[in-house]
């Protein structure tokens, strides 16, 4: 049995775990039916915050890169391990996130807005699927207006394992009522793009803070520019089933 028939193997059986339906391989080729979105650094522009908030408590601009894209336990972990007091650099992290909001706002990243709104013209439902805590992306939703345009909002703190395995987009994928092969993953982080692929979706990475190397640009199914670009590869990818 060859890797790639293995990894199809688990996934499907996972799938079929979760949800009770058993994915067949022709389904591989259907049209985008949802779309699920990572959170900070690809809806919104949060991870400049984040890496001023982290560096201001004491981390390294290199330490702070290697969190993206991971669980609050996974990150804890690291913070620990790297011998931080945790505590004292989760309070000086928390203070300094919410000043900047508080002045500023949650940032927008380009293309966000009018891509969810293309989304809900066409019918087509999205969902959050993101490492922070559901409260925070409750939150950000209000604050920005955006909560109209998802169904569902699923947080990795609620999940045994966190990106990238494929757990929260298969979760994602269930709660949408949609197999894998219908889903559409966007991410900015390597670890989101490995979770996506992990899931067998398809997925695009529409980079922030750290551009794809090799091996994600192999992974991804594309890398825009930006959310700009968003519904016109959707339009040309279900134009061509």
């Amino acid at each position: 049995m060859s890797a790639g028939t293995r990894q199809w193997f688990c996934v499907s059986e996972v799938w079929k775990a979760m949800t009770g339906i058993e994915e067949t391989k022709d389904q591989k080729e259907r049209r985008i039916h949802a779309v699920i979105f990572d959170m900070d650094g690809t809806l919104f522009d949060t991870e400049v915050i984040y890496g001023r908030a982290w560096i201001k408590a004491g981390l390294t601009k290199e330490q702070y890169y290697q969190l993206i894209g991971r669980s609050r336990v996974n990150i804890d972990e690291l913070i620990t391990g790297w011998g931080y007091d945790l505590e004292k650099v989760r309070a000086v992290r928390s203070k300094e996130v919410e000043k900047q909001l508080q002045e500023h706002g949650v940032p927008l990243k380009p293309g966000a807005r009018e891509s969810l709104l293309w989304l809900k013209e066409n019918g087509i439902p999205a969902a959050i699927a993101t490492s922070s805590a559901k409260e925070v992306a409750e939150r950000y939703l209000q604050m920005t207006g955006l909560g109209e345009f998802f169904t569902e909002v699923i947080s990795g703190n609620a999940l045994e394992r966190g990106k990238p395995f494929p757990d929260i987009f298969l979760e994602a994928a269930k709660l949408l009522h949609r197999t894998p092969a219908e889903c559409l993953v966007v991410e900015d982080s390597f670890n989101g793009v490995r979770a996506g692929k992990n899931a067998q979706m398809r997925t695009v990475m529409v980079p922030d803070l750290i551009a794809p190397d090799e091996e994600i640009r192999g992974l991804a199914d594309a890398v825009l520019n930006s959310l700009e670009e968003l519904p016109a590869w959707i339009r040309e990818k279900n134009h061509e089933m």
